[in-house]
């Protein structure tokens, strides 16, 4: 998915003529801590509630006022895989996105960004998750894939993450079966060690304990 197809067209835009009290407003009305300020169609900042809350005097038209000269924003044809970069580098609760010639074309707020990458994540679909814990040289997403298609499961999703502390890696995968006590079986039998898991096992396992826990107390 690209920049683009993840633009809000509902959020105002601040104005040079627009006051620091009344975009607080607006970043208040529409539960924001930032909004962009177009000039002549043209993206020129972005505005920070806690700058403007800093002013001596909020009243003060933008065009007057000194505002952070930090002006994020993503070009259109931009992957959401870079959006989420810059959400997470700046603090960000929307994103301008901007064509070739700096023409604003609309933001990405967060809430859209999340669903975008649900979506991409099959965090929807059912089935359970597995978390390998392995040295980064050992990563063969092929021989991982192999493994759970001979256990006729279907990998959804793969996800990594390094730990800077230890440079080891985390592999998240997402599958299409909620019983994996097989795949985890033969996971271990390729000597690769599981850090986590979540699967209709455990699931039912949790769900006893409750009810376990529930007769106990109900029988004191």
């Amino acid at each position: 998915m690209i920049a683009k197809e993840l633009i809000s067209t509902t959020i105002p835009v601040l104005h040079q003529t627009d006051s620091g009290a009344e975009a607080l407003r607006l970043m208040n009305e529409f539960h924001l801590t930032q909004l962009p300020l177009v000039i002549d169609g043209k993206y020129a900042a972005l505005l920070e509630e806690d700058n403007v809350l800093d002013w001596d005097d909020p009243e003060i038209l933008l065009e007057s006022a000194a505002i952070n000269g930090v002006k994020p924003a993503i070009p259109e044809q931009a992957h959401h895989l870079e959006a989420l970069k810059l959400f997470y580098e700046y603090k960000l609760s929307v994103l301008p996105v901007v064509n070739k010639d700096n023409d604003y074309l609309g933001l990405i707020t967060k809430d859209t960004l999340l669903a975008a990458l649900a979506q991409f994540n099959a965090v929807k679909d059912p089935g359970g998750l597995i978390a390998l814990d392995m040295d980064a040289r050992d990563y063969s997403l092929s021989e991982i894939a192999r493994i759970a298609e001979s256990n006729d499961v279907s990998l959804l999703s793969v996800q990594t993450y390094t730990d800077p502390q230890t440079g080891r890696l985390e592999v998240q995968l997402k599958t299409n079966r909620l019983d994996l006590q097989a795949l985890v079986a033969t996971f271990e039998r390729f000597n690769y060690t599981i850090k986590y898991l979540f699967s209709e096992v455990q699931e039912e396992d949790l769900v006893k304990k409750n009810y376990d826990l529930l007769m106990n107390y109900i029988g004191m």
